[in-house]
Protein backbone atom coordinates (compact mmCIF):
# COMPACT_ATOMS: atom_id res chain seq x y z
CA UNK A 1 0.00 0.00 0.00
CA UNK A 2 1.47 3.45 -1.40
CA UNK A 3 -0.18 5.31 1.96
CA UNK A 4 -1.11 3.76 5.19
CA UNK A 5 -3.26 6.54 6.05
CA UNK A 6 -5.59 5.52 3.40
CA UNK A 7 -7.18 2.89 5.66
CA UNK A 8 -7.83 5.63 8.39
CA UNK A 9 -11.08 6.28 9.18
CA UNK A 10 -11.91 9.98 8.38
CA UNK A 11 -11.31 12.36 11.44
CA UNK A 12 -14.71 13.79 11.50
CA UNK A 13 -18.02 12.79 10.48
CA UNK A 14 -19.75 15.01 8.07
CA UNK A 15 -21.97 14.74 5.06
CA UNK A 16 -19.62 16.55 2.62
CA UNK A 17 -21.29 19.54 2.34
CA UNK A 18 -19.35 22.04 3.91
CA UNK A 19 -17.46 25.02 1.89
CA UNK A 20 -14.26 23.45 2.67
CA UNK A 21 -15.10 19.90 1.64
CA UNK A 22 -16.71 21.45 -1.68
CA UNK A 23 -13.31 23.26 -2.68
CA UNK A 24 -11.15 20.17 -1.85
CA UNK A 25 -13.46 17.86 -4.05
CA UNK A 26 -13.78 20.56 -6.77
CA UNK A 27 -9.67 20.76 -6.68
CA UNK A 28 -9.29 17.39 -7.17
CA UNK A 29 -11.25 16.85 -9.77
CA UNK A 30 -9.35 19.45 -11.77
CA UNK A 31 -6.38 17.96 -10.75
CA UNK A 32 -7.18 14.38 -11.86
CA UNK A 33 -8.14 15.78 -15.14
CA UNK A 34 -4.47 17.23 -15.79
CA UNK A 35 -2.87 14.35 -13.88
CA UNK A 36 -2.76 11.28 -12.54
CA UNK A 37 -3.50 10.18 -8.52
CA UNK A 38 0.04 9.29 -7.59
CA UNK A 39 1.42 11.93 -9.12
CA UNK A 40 -0.90 14.68 -7.13
CA UNK A 41 -0.06 15.49 -3.45
CA UNK A 42 -2.16 16.58 -0.84
CA UNK A 43 -0.42 20.39 -1.03
CA UNK A 44 -1.86 21.04 -4.71
CA UNK A 45 -4.86 20.19 -3.92
CA UNK A 46 -4.66 22.51 -0.93
CA UNK A 47 -3.50 25.59 -2.79
CA UNK A 48 -6.23 24.60 -6.19
CA UNK A 49 -8.52 24.64 -2.98
CA UNK A 50 -7.74 27.74 -1.46
CA UNK A 51 -7.92 25.83 1.99
CA UNK A 52 -5.47 26.08 5.22
CA UNK A 53 -3.43 22.44 5.84
CA UNK A 54 -5.24 22.34 9.69
CA UNK A 55 -8.81 22.83 7.22
CA UNK A 56 -8.11 20.05 5.22
CA UNK A 57 -6.88 17.40 7.42
CA UNK A 58 -9.67 18.21 9.58
CA UNK A 59 -11.63 16.81 7.22
CA UNK A 60 -9.39 14.27 5.62
CA UNK A 61 -6.74 12.09 6.30
CA UNK A 62 -5.16 11.77 2.77
CA UNK A 63 -5.83 12.29 -1.29
CA UNK A 64 -6.94 8.93 -0.51
CA UNK A 65 -9.27 10.04 1.68
CA UNK A 66 -10.73 12.71 -0.83
CA UNK A 67 -11.09 10.17 -3.31
CA UNK A 68 -13.07 7.69 -1.12
CA UNK A 69 -15.91 10.52 -0.12
CA UNK A 70 -16.07 12.03 -3.49
CA UNK A 71 -16.33 8.15 -5.01
CA UNK A 72 -19.13 7.39 -2.51
CA UNK A 73 -20.79 10.66 -3.13
CA UNK A 74 -21.16 9.56 -6.86
CA UNK A 75 -22.29 5.96 -6.88
CA UNK A 76 -25.08 6.54 -4.17
CA UNK A 77 -26.32 9.17 -7.03
CA UNK A 78 -26.07 6.88 -9.55
CA UNK A 79 -27.81 4.03 -7.17
CA UNK A 80 -30.30 6.77 -6.14
CA UNK A 81 -32.16 6.93 -9.37
CA UNK A 82 -32.11 3.50 -11.10
CA UNK A 83 -34.48 0.75 -11.80
CA UNK A 84 -33.98 -0.98 -7.92
CA UNK A 85 -36.39 1.86 -7.23
CA UNK A 86 -39.64 0.56 -9.26
CA UNK A 87 -41.46 -2.30 -8.68
CA UNK A 88 -39.97 -5.48 -9.46
CA UNK A 89 -40.90 -7.08 -12.96
CA UNK A 90 -41.58 -5.34 -15.97
CA UNK A 91 -41.29 -2.06 -14.95
CA UNK A 92 -37.52 -2.42 -13.78
CA UNK A 93 -36.72 -4.35 -17.05
CA UNK A 94 -37.94 -2.04 -19.23
CA UNK A 95 -36.00 0.52 -16.94
CA UNK A 96 -33.09 -1.06 -17.27
CA UNK A 97 -31.97 0.30 -20.71
CA UNK A 98 -32.53 4.14 -19.39
CA UNK A 99 -30.70 3.45 -16.11
CA UNK A 100 -27.99 1.77 -17.93
CA UNK A 101 -27.49 4.98 -20.07
CA UNK A 102 -28.16 7.47 -17.24
CA UNK A 103 -24.91 5.75 -15.40
CA UNK A 104 -22.78 6.18 -18.29
CA UNK A 105 -23.49 9.73 -18.65
CA UNK A 106 -23.11 10.07 -15.08
CA UNK A 107 -20.03 8.52 -14.90
CA UNK A 108 -18.93 10.08 -17.68
CA UNK A 109 -19.30 13.70 -16.04
CA UNK A 110 -17.29 12.33 -13.23
CA UNK A 111 -14.84 10.16 -15.30
CA UNK A 112 -11.45 11.30 -14.13
CA UNK A 113 -12.69 10.74 -10.05
CA UNK A 114 -14.23 7.42 -11.20
CA UNK A 115 -11.01 6.03 -13.47
CA UNK A 116 -8.65 6.83 -10.51
CA UNK A 117 -10.53 4.53 -8.53
CA UNK A 118 -10.92 1.88 -10.74
CA UNK A 119 -7.01 2.20 -11.29
CA UNK A 120 -5.66 2.00 -7.27
CA UNK A 121 -8.90 -0.11 -5.74
CA UNK A 122 -6.56 -3.18 -5.80
CA UNK A 123 -3.74 -1.33 -4.00
CA UNK A 124 -5.75 1.10 -1.58
CA UNK A 125 -8.12 -1.80 0.68
CA UNK A 126 -9.98 1.44 1.43
CA UNK A 127 -10.55 2.92 -2.11
CA UNK A 128 -11.77 -0.86 -2.71
CA UNK A 129 -13.64 -1.32 0.15
CA UNK A 130 -16.05 2.30 -0.75
CA UNK A 131 -16.22 1.22 -4.11
CA UNK A 132 -17.38 -2.44 -3.47
CA UNK A 133 -20.06 -1.05 -1.07
CA UNK A 134 -22.33 0.90 -3.65
CA UNK A 135 -21.52 -1.91 -6.37
CA UNK A 136 -22.99 -4.46 -4.27
CA UNK A 137 -26.33 -2.81 -4.26
CA UNK A 138 -26.49 -2.59 -8.00
CA UNK A 139 -25.26 -6.12 -7.58
CA UNK A 140 -28.07 -6.81 -5.80
CA UNK A 141 -30.87 -5.25 -7.79
CA UNK A 142 -29.96 -7.34 -10.70
CA UNK A 143 -30.29 -10.71 -8.57
CA UNK A 144 -33.64 -9.68 -7.29
CA UNK A 145 -34.97 -8.75 -10.98
CA UNK A 146 -33.23 -12.20 -11.99
CA UNK A 147 -35.01 -14.16 -8.80
CA UNK A 148 -38.04 -12.62 -9.58
CA UNK A 149 -37.98 -13.57 -13.59
CA UNK A 150 -37.09 -16.61 -12.79
CA UNK A 151 -40.15 -17.10 -9.84
CA UNK A 152 -42.67 -16.24 -12.42
CA UNK A 153 -40.88 -18.16 -15.33
CA UNK A 154 -39.61 -15.79 -17.43
CA UNK A 155 -36.30 -16.35 -17.24
CA UNK A 156 -34.78 -19.67 -17.03
CA UNK A 157 -33.03 -21.18 -14.21
CA UNK A 158 -28.83 -21.38 -14.00
CA UNK A 159 -26.52 -20.02 -12.47
CA UNK A 160 -26.39 -18.17 -8.85
CA UNK A 161 -28.20 -14.69 -9.58
CA UNK A 162 -25.79 -12.78 -7.65
CA UNK A 163 -23.07 -14.37 -9.70
CA UNK A 164 -24.16 -12.68 -13.15
CA UNK A 165 -25.14 -9.84 -11.40
CA UNK A 166 -21.55 -9.22 -10.46
CA UNK A 167 -20.60 -9.89 -13.71
CA UNK A 168 -23.03 -7.50 -15.47
CA UNK A 169 -21.54 -4.68 -13.05
CA UNK A 170 -18.01 -5.82 -13.94
CA UNK A 171 -19.27 -5.18 -18.00
CA UNK A 172 -20.22 -2.10 -16.94
CA UNK A 173 -17.11 -0.43 -15.02
CA UNK A 174 -14.72 -1.93 -17.26
CA UNK A 175 -16.04 -0.71 -20.39
CA UNK A 176 -16.73 2.44 -18.95
CA UNK A 177 -12.94 2.59 -18.13
CA UNK A 178 -11.35 1.33 -21.15
CA UNK A 179 -13.43 3.55 -23.02
CA UNK A 180 -13.09 6.84 -21.25
CA UNK A 181 -9.32 6.00 -20.76
CA UNK A 182 -9.27 5.31 -25.05
CA UNK A 183 -7.39 2.46 -24.32
CA UNK A 184 -9.52 0.50 -27.05
CA UNK A 185 -10.34 1.72 -30.85
CA UNK A 186 -13.20 -0.52 -30.49
CA UNK A 187 -14.63 1.64 -27.69
CA UNK A 188 -13.85 4.98 -28.58
CA UNK A 189 -15.78 7.07 -25.31
CA UNK A 190 -17.67 5.67 -22.79
CA UNK A 191 -21.09 5.75 -24.39
CA UNK A 192 -19.87 3.22 -26.91
CA UNK A 193 -20.19 0.36 -24.93
CA UNK A 194 -24.25 0.98 -23.76
CA UNK A 195 -25.68 -1.32 -27.29
CA UNK A 196 -23.30 -4.19 -26.07
CA UNK A 197 -23.97 -3.96 -22.76
CA UNK A 198 -27.52 -4.27 -23.14
CA UNK A 199 -26.93 -6.81 -24.85
CA UNK A 200 -25.36 -8.91 -22.26
CA UNK A 201 -27.71 -8.02 -19.41
CA UNK A 202 -30.65 -9.89 -21.68
CA UNK A 203 -28.60 -12.73 -22.78
CA UNK A 204 -27.21 -13.45 -18.81
CA UNK A 205 -30.91 -13.08 -17.56
CA UNK A 206 -33.17 -14.06 -20.15
CA UNK A 207 -30.97 -16.39 -22.43
CA UNK A 208 -33.17 -17.70 -24.85
CA UNK A 209 -36.32 -16.47 -23.66
CA UNK A 210 -35.37 -12.95 -24.40
CA UNK A 211 -36.84 -10.43 -26.45
CA UNK A 212 -37.60 -12.12 -30.39
CA UNK A 213 -36.07 -9.07 -31.61
CA UNK A 214 -33.10 -10.18 -29.72
CA UNK A 215 -32.74 -13.10 -31.17
CA UNK A 216 -32.74 -12.10 -34.48
CA UNK A 217 -30.36 -13.80 -37.29
CA UNK A 218 -30.02 -13.09 -41.03
CA UNK A 219 -32.42 -14.21 -43.24
CA UNK A 220 -32.12 -17.39 -45.12
CA UNK A 221 -32.11 -15.79 -48.03
CA UNK A 222 -29.72 -13.35 -47.39
CA UNK A 223 -26.84 -15.98 -45.76
CA UNK A 224 -23.74 -15.70 -47.98
CA UNK A 225 -20.83 -18.53 -47.45
CA UNK A 226 -18.96 -17.86 -44.40
CA UNK A 227 -15.76 -16.10 -45.39
CA UNK A 228 -12.11 -17.89 -44.55
CA UNK A 229 -9.72 -15.85 -41.83
CA UNK A 230 -8.14 -12.58 -44.22
CA UNK A 231 -4.48 -13.22 -44.42
CA UNK A 232 -4.58 -9.64 -44.44
CA UNK A 233 -5.59 -9.98 -40.35
CA UNK A 234 -3.36 -12.22 -38.50
CA UNK A 235 -4.85 -13.27 -35.57
CA UNK A 236 -2.17 -12.68 -33.20
CA UNK A 237 -0.56 -9.30 -34.64
CA UNK A 238 0.09 -6.98 -31.14
CA UNK A 239 2.23 -9.79 -29.86
CA UNK A 240 5.74 -10.23 -29.77
CA UNK A 241 7.31 -13.10 -27.99
CA UNK A 242 9.95 -11.93 -24.98
CA UNK A 243 13.18 -11.78 -26.01
CA UNK A 244 13.84 -14.79 -23.12
CA UNK A 245 11.22 -16.74 -23.94
CA UNK A 246 12.72 -20.27 -24.39
CA UNK A 247 16.38 -19.11 -23.65
CA UNK A 248 18.13 -21.32 -21.42
CA UNK A 249 20.31 -20.27 -18.58
CA UNK A 250 20.49 -17.28 -16.68
CA UNK A 251 17.74 -15.27 -17.94
CA UNK A 252 15.63 -18.24 -17.57
CA UNK A 253 16.83 -18.92 -13.77
CA UNK A 254 15.62 -15.05 -12.90
CA UNK A 255 12.22 -15.29 -14.39
CA UNK A 256 11.65 -18.95 -13.03
CA UNK A 257 12.75 -17.57 -9.51
CA UNK A 258 10.11 -14.11 -10.26
CA UNK A 259 7.46 -16.52 -11.09
CA UNK A 260 7.75 -18.65 -7.84
CA UNK A 261 7.84 -15.06 -5.55
CA UNK A 262 4.98 -13.74 -7.25
CA UNK A 263 3.05 -16.92 -6.06
CA UNK A 264 3.71 -16.11 -3.01
CA UNK A 265 3.96 -12.46 -3.42
CA UNK A 266 2.54 -9.36 -4.67
CA UNK A 267 4.58 -6.96 -7.68
CA UNK A 268 4.63 -4.24 -5.17
CA UNK A 269 6.14 -6.20 -2.18
CA UNK A 270 8.50 -7.89 -4.73
CA UNK A 271 11.93 -6.94 -4.89
CA UNK A 272 15.11 -7.21 -6.74
CA UNK A 273 16.81 -8.59 -3.77
CA UNK A 274 14.56 -11.29 -3.29
CA UNK A 275 14.85 -12.82 -6.62
CA UNK A 276 18.77 -12.66 -6.42
CA UNK A 277 18.07 -14.78 -2.95
CA UNK A 278 15.46 -16.79 -4.94
CA UNK A 279 17.84 -17.23 -8.13
CA UNK A 280 20.81 -17.32 -6.15
CA UNK A 281 22.54 -15.03 -8.92
CA UNK A 282 24.46 -11.77 -9.12
CA UNK A 283 23.01 -8.25 -8.46
CA UNK A 284 24.92 -7.53 -11.73
CA UNK A 285 23.93 -10.35 -13.74
CA UNK A 286 20.57 -9.28 -12.31
CA UNK A 287 20.83 -6.09 -13.98
CA UNK A 288 22.78 -7.12 -17.37
CA UNK A 289 19.23 -8.60 -18.46
CA UNK A 290 16.74 -6.87 -16.42
CA UNK A 291 16.63 -2.86 -15.87
CA UNK A 292 14.06 -3.69 -13.05
CA UNK A 293 11.88 -5.99 -11.32
CA UNK A 294 8.89 -4.61 -13.58
CA UNK A 295 11.00 -5.50 -16.37
CA UNK A 296 12.09 -8.69 -15.45
CA UNK A 297 7.57 -9.01 -14.80
CA UNK A 298 7.04 -7.55 -18.69
CA UNK A 299 8.78 -10.37 -19.87
CA UNK A 300 7.90 -12.98 -17.81
CA UNK A 301 4.05 -11.72 -18.65
CA UNK A 302 4.71 -11.54 -22.19
CA UNK A 303 5.71 -14.71 -22.84
CA UNK A 304 1.98 -16.41 -20.55
CA UNK A 305 0.41 -13.59 -22.80
CA UNK A 306 1.46 -15.14 -26.48
CA UNK A 307 0.15 -18.71 -24.89
CA UNK A 308 -3.24 -16.91 -23.43
CA UNK A 309 -3.46 -14.96 -27.07
CA UNK A 310 -3.01 -18.11 -28.63
CA UNK A 311 -5.69 -20.16 -26.96
CA UNK A 312 -8.05 -17.60 -27.39
CA UNK A 313 -7.69 -16.88 -31.13
CA UNK A 314 -8.30 -20.76 -31.55
CA UNK A 315 -11.79 -19.70 -31.02
CA UNK A 316 -11.48 -18.49 -34.80
CA UNK A 317 -10.61 -21.26 -36.38
CA UNK A 318 -12.39 -24.20 -34.93
CA UNK A 319 -15.60 -25.41 -35.78
CA UNK A 320 -18.19 -23.14 -34.26
CA UNK A 321 -21.20 -25.04 -35.46
CA UNK A 322 -21.76 -26.40 -32.22
CA UNK A 323 -21.27 -22.74 -30.25
CA UNK A 324 -21.13 -24.74 -26.59
CA UNK A 325 -17.57 -25.48 -27.40
CA UNK A 326 -16.40 -21.98 -28.11
CA UNK A 327 -17.73 -21.48 -24.22
CA UNK A 328 -15.84 -24.31 -23.05
CA UNK A 329 -13.02 -22.48 -24.64
CA UNK A 330 -13.10 -19.52 -22.57
CA UNK A 331 -13.35 -22.05 -19.64
CA UNK A 332 -10.09 -24.11 -20.28
CA UNK A 333 -8.53 -20.37 -21.21
CA UNK A 334 -9.07 -19.57 -17.51
CA UNK A 335 -7.74 -22.67 -15.99
CA UNK A 336 -3.91 -21.58 -15.96
CA UNK A 337 -1.18 -23.16 -13.42
CA UNK A 338 -0.24 -21.62 -10.22
CA UNK A 339 3.07 -19.91 -11.53
CA UNK A 340 1.52 -18.42 -14.42
CA UNK A 341 -2.10 -17.41 -12.44
CA UNK A 342 0.56 -15.43 -9.84
CA UNK A 343 1.73 -13.95 -12.72
CA UNK A 344 -1.62 -13.09 -15.04
CA UNK A 345 -3.01 -11.96 -10.79
CA UNK A 346 -1.12 -9.53 -10.57
CA UNK A 347 -0.75 -8.01 -14.25
CA UNK A 348 -4.62 -7.61 -14.23
CA UNK A 349 -4.54 -5.83 -11.14
CA UNK A 350 -1.89 -3.71 -11.69
CA UNK A 351 -1.82 -2.50 -15.86
CA UNK A 352 -4.32 0.59 -15.31
CA UNK A 353 -1.60 2.22 -12.73
CA UNK A 354 1.67 0.74 -14.74
CA UNK A 355 2.42 2.64 -17.63
CA UNK A 356 5.88 0.24 -18.52
CA UNK A 357 3.17 -2.89 -18.41
CA UNK A 358 -0.44 -1.81 -20.14
CA UNK A 359 1.58 -1.33 -23.90
CA UNK A 360 1.95 -5.31 -23.75
CA UNK A 361 -1.50 -6.38 -21.77
CA UNK A 362 -3.44 -4.05 -24.40
CA UNK A 363 -1.71 -5.44 -26.94
CA UNK A 364 -2.48 -9.50 -25.15
CA UNK A 365 -6.75 -7.78 -24.76
CA UNK A 366 -6.51 -6.48 -28.89
CA UNK A 367 -5.37 -9.83 -29.76
CA UNK A 368 -8.05 -11.55 -28.04
CA UNK A 369 -10.69 -9.33 -29.62
CA UNK A 370 -9.39 -9.09 -32.55
CA UNK A 371 -10.33 -13.61 -32.73
CA UNK A 372 -13.79 -12.95 -31.33
CA UNK A 373 -14.74 -10.14 -33.60
CA UNK A 374 -13.41 -12.11 -36.75
CA UNK A 375 -15.69 -15.02 -35.48
CA UNK A 376 -18.17 -12.97 -35.06
CA UNK A 377 -18.20 -11.61 -38.44
CA UNK A 378 -17.97 -14.84 -40.34
CA UNK A 379 -20.77 -16.89 -38.06
CA UNK A 380 -22.87 -13.56 -38.84
CA UNK A 381 -22.52 -13.70 -42.44
CA UNK A 382 -23.29 -17.40 -42.07
CA UNK A 383 -26.29 -17.80 -40.01
CA UNK A 384 -25.39 -18.93 -37.46
CA UNK A 385 -24.55 -15.82 -35.23
CA UNK A 386 -26.99 -13.06 -33.94
CA UNK A 387 -27.43 -10.36 -35.44
CA UNK A 388 -26.57 -7.00 -32.94
CA UNK A 389 -24.00 -4.19 -32.12
CA UNK A 390 -21.32 -3.96 -34.32
CA UNK A 391 -18.89 -7.08 -34.10
CA UNK A 392 -15.67 -5.14 -32.89
CA UNK A 393 -17.95 -3.03 -30.13
CA UNK A 394 -19.65 -6.50 -29.17
CA UNK A 395 -16.40 -8.12 -29.21
CA UNK A 396 -14.64 -5.97 -26.95
CA UNK A 397 -17.36 -5.81 -24.20
CA UNK A 398 -17.13 -9.13 -24.08
CA UNK A 399 -13.27 -9.70 -23.94
CA UNK A 400 -13.18 -6.65 -21.21
CA UNK A 401 -15.89 -8.31 -19.31
CA UNK A 402 -14.34 -11.52 -19.22
CA UNK A 403 -11.54 -9.84 -18.03
CA UNK A 404 -12.79 -7.69 -15.42
CA UNK A 405 -14.89 -10.62 -14.13
CA UNK A 406 -11.83 -13.16 -13.79
CA UNK A 407 -10.21 -9.91 -11.97
CA UNK A 408 -12.78 -9.81 -9.50
CA UNK A 409 -12.33 -13.77 -9.09
CA UNK A 410 -8.76 -13.49 -8.34
CA UNK A 411 -9.21 -10.95 -6.14
CA UNK A 412 -11.71 -12.62 -4.18
CA UNK A 413 -14.30 -10.00 -4.61
CA UNK A 414 -17.43 -10.91 -3.11
CA UNK A 415 -20.11 -12.52 -5.55
CA UNK A 416 -17.20 -13.72 -7.77
CA UNK A 417 -15.29 -16.12 -5.26
CA UNK A 418 -15.88 -19.12 -6.62
CA UNK A 419 -13.79 -19.15 -9.82
CA UNK A 420 -15.21 -22.34 -11.66
CA UNK A 421 -18.47 -20.92 -11.05
CA UNK A 422 -17.35 -17.79 -12.52
CA UNK A 423 -15.69 -19.49 -15.67
CA UNK A 424 -18.60 -21.38 -16.44
CA UNK A 425 -20.38 -18.47 -16.39
CA UNK A 426 -18.34 -16.22 -18.44
CA UNK A 427 -18.39 -18.84 -21.08
CA UNK A 428 -22.44 -19.05 -21.42
CA UNK A 429 -22.44 -15.71 -21.38
CA UNK A 430 -20.28 -15.23 -24.98
CA UNK A 431 -22.34 -17.98 -26.45
CA UNK A 432 -25.33 -16.61 -25.55
CA UNK A 433 -24.74 -13.14 -26.11
CA UNK A 434 -23.34 -14.19 -29.61
CA UNK A 435 -25.12 -17.06 -30.52
CA UNK A 436 -28.44 -16.86 -28.49
CA UNK A 437 -28.08 -20.07 -26.98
Amino acid sequence: MSDNSAVRRRPRAHDGQTKAEVAVFAATEELLSESSLQDITVAQIIARAGVSRANFYHYFASKYDVLIAMLSRFLEETYSEGPWQAELGKSRARAMDATLRRTIEMWSQHGAVICAAIEHMHSEPALAAAWNSTLDKFVSAIAEQITYERANGNAPEGFPADTIGAVLVCALQRTFYVGTRGLDPRLPGPESAVDSIIELVFAAIYGTARPKSRLRRRPRAQRVKAPSQDPERPLTPHLETSPTAGEPGTASVILEATKALLAETSLDDLSVAKILERSGISRATFYFYFGSKEAAFIALFQEIAVSIAGGFSALAAMDRSKPAKAGALVQNWLDLDPGSLAVVRNAIHEWPRRPELRDVYLGTIATMADALESAIEVDRASGLALEGPPAGELAAVLVWTIERSYAGSLAGEKHLEDAPTVAAMLGNLLVATIYGR
